[in-house]
């Protein structure tokens, strides 16, 4: 069983009526049945009967291509909401949950903490490089923290980061079976900096479907 079926039947065990609101909506009649028949990058499609026994099938595509077959399931269900909420049908849909314009970069409501911690960081480092900076406010931090512990956070935040890199790296290129660019590791990898640990578990997904994990013993 391919990646493909595996979400179709997924989509259509676990949201049936959504599938048949969006069937329903689309053809313009009265559907009987219907069910995701096939999914991919660029969309995905919807077959079934009319109350007749005629059978349809429609198409859906993105306004954009989602970065992963992982967010198919996501974005079809925002549009699913959109249908329902009287907003403009699928084809005008422009935004996948997840995926903001420009550099498509899911930024947490936290992420002003993680900026502010990201200057603290980088004034131990300054401090650390530059012990006899005459900046006032770098100064009094180096009095108040002592330059051991200094040296301690910069040497430990250096091992941190550095494997963090590394395994964003290795589960991107070698792990994941969505094929990655390099521009979007190397923009995966600058977020590591920020976001940490927690960055790398949003990769999970995308590892449970590996090359480690056979689909014959899994489905």
């Amino acid at each position: 069983m391919s990646y493909s079926d595996v979400l179709c039947h997924s989509i259509n065990q676990d949201h049936p009526e959504a599938v048949l609101t969006m069937a329903r909506s689309l053809t313009k009649q009265d559907v009987a049945s219907a069910a995701v028949v096939h999914v991919s990058e660029e969309g995905l499609k919807i077959g079934g009967r009319h109350y007749s026994g005629r059978p349809f099938e429609v198409s859906i595509s993105f306004k954009r291509p989602v970065e992963s077959m992982g967010m198919v399931k996501t974005a079809f269900l925002q549009m699913c909401k959109q249908v329902e909420g009287g907003s403009p049908t699928p084809s005008r849909y422009h935004r996948e949950i997840g995926q903001p314009p420009g550099w498509r970069v899911y930024w947490p409501d936290w992420t002003p903490f993680l900026i502010a911690l990201a200057i603290g960081v980088a004034s131990f480092f300054y401090i650390y490089f530059f012990p006899d900076t005459r900046i006032s406010i770098l100064r009094w931090i180096k009095d108040v923290v002592g330059m051991d512990t200094i040296r301690f956070c910069v040497h430990f935040a250096i091992g941190l980061h550095s494997f963090q890199t590394i395994t964003a790296w290795y589960l991107m290129k070698r792990i994941a079976t969505f094929k990655f660019t390099v521009k979007q590791v190397i923009i995966w990898s600058m977020v590591v900096q920020f976001f940490g640990i927690g960055s790398m578990l949003k990769l999970l997904p995308l590892v449970y479907y590996s090359k480690f994990a056979s689909e014959e013993d899994s489905w």
